[in-house]
């Protein structure tokens, strides 16, 4: 009757599939009964197939010798400096098998496997504390691969030098307050596109179905080909099918076929990261967000792959452009409010910018700002070539389900951003 019902179980036998599903039609009539809210979804073809990550190196196949082995040398890399007190290294492989099934025919069998590596190290010098991260801050960074995605990050040398940064930043000279203008790295842009593009492009938040847990969005469901969300270098993509990443898969978890779509052209909000349900509310075909922690829960509004399109330059030119401000990169803090406006964000670096050149490195730097009126004074973002994508992990819904999907960007150039916000 145009409700939704959900009911999961461990099944062993046709008995406790036939109970599971008359508990899922309980729920349904139940919900019926007490909402007079209904959907009618849309019909749609079939979608069968196979989809496997692609993987050079099974991360499973490896010895343990292999994998402490590397442990070992990135964490001695990374405490050999002086003032260095503590560091912490790791490594991530997951493989999942996921099988989905419909009523319309459809059956699909994916076989995903991710495998990543990080690095943090701390120095203090009695008075304060530094960080310092490789290749992302928090989690590393995981790809939608095998160990070669671990090899190529060369996390023995790279150890070494988080561990010389940290100390360094002991004696870096504090970053000032005001208004300037910056060029953002990958990995703090990949952070910004989650937090105040992704969370706030979900079709579900935006119809208020999570205001009572993680909270709502400015956005409106007649925001579509009107709402200037940035500047006309603005331009945001969600696409599953590109390899490579967290996000990369051949269906969603409501068997929803994988494609690119354009979030925001030009600066504009052209579509939304939707669900079947959340897109037949407001008369849209899904998307293919629907994405669930495991078989035990529902389908929700997740991020996929969601990306800034790069643009065209180097970042040495990028930096020209520039001319005088800062250079930041890789998060240390952030905070956002429930309706993904009003936002602000601590770097564990940044360098002076002047006459187009990096120069000194400052600590504690952070910034601020409004969420259209921070895109909106984007004034380019690099290249191909500098483009950097990162595996995260984002947790919603209740009960609460986590979710792993991919970011990206090439540096970003913004003009009149608030610094030293507290």
């Amino acid at each position: 009757e145009g409700v939704w019902g959900f009911a999961a179980a461990p099944v062993s036998d046709p008995a406790s599939v036939r109970a599971t599903a008359a508990r899922a039609v309980a729920a349904a009539r139940a919900a019926a009964t007490a909402s007079a809210e209904r959907v009618t979804l849309p019909p749609r073809p079939p979608a069968s197939g196979r989809y496997a990550t692609e993987v050079a190196v099974d991360p499973f196949a490896l010895g343990a010798d292999v994998r402490h082995g590397l442990l070992g040398d990135a964490l001695s890399a990374a405490t050999a400096p002086a003032r260095v007190v503590s560091a912490e290294v790791g490594l991530s492989a997951k493989r999942q098998h996921r099988h989905y099934a419909d009523s319309a025919g459809s059956r699909q069998h994916q076989h995903l496997m991710e495998a990543g590596a990080m690095v943090m190290a701390f120095a203090s010098d009695g008075h304060e504390v530094q960080r310092r991260s490789y290749p992302n801050s928090f989690h590393g960074n995981t790809a939608g691969a095998g160990w070669e995605y671990v090899e190529s990050l060369a996390l023995v040398r790279e150890a070494a030098r988080v561990g010389e940064e940290a100390v360094a930043l002991l004696t870096a000279p504090a970053a000032p307050s005001g208004v300037a203008d910056l060029v953002i790295g990958p990995a703090q842009m990949a952070l910004q596109i989650h937090e105040s593009c992704g969370h706030a492009l979900e079709l579900d938040r935006i119809l208020g179905d999570e205001s009572n847990f993680a909270g709502a969005s400015f956005i409106t469901p007649g925001a579509l080909g009107t709402l200037r969300y940035g500047s006309p270098a603005v331009n945001v993509t969600a696409d599953p099918t590109m390899p490579g990443t967290r996000g990369s898969f051949a269906w969603d978890d409501e068997g929803t076929p994988a494609r690119r779509r354009r979030l925001i052209e030009a600066g504009v909000v052209v579509d939304f990261l939707s669900s079947r349900d959340s897109a037949a509310r407001v008369g849209l075909e899904s998307i293919g967000a629907a994405r669930a922690d495991g078989w035990a829960f529902p389908p929700v509004c997740f991020a996929t792959n969601v990306f800034l399109e790069p643009g065209e330059g180097t970042l040495p030119e990028l930096l020209d452009r520039l001319g005088d401000g800062y250079y930041l990169d890789d998060n240390r803090s952030w905070s956002i409010d429930e309706r993904r406006l009003n936002f602000q964000f601590g770097t564990e670096v940044a360098y002076e910018v002047r006459g187009g050149r990096k120069g000194r490195l400052l600590k504690n730097f952070s910034y601020g700002g409004v969420t259209p009126a921070f895109w909106g004074s984007v004034e380019a973002v690099a290249g191909p070539a500098e483009f950097r994508a990162f595996g995260m992990p984002c947790g919603k819904g209740e009960p609460k389900q986590w979710g792993f999907l991919g970011h990206g960007a090439a540096p970003t150039l913004v003009r009149g951003v608030r610094i030293g916000v507290a």
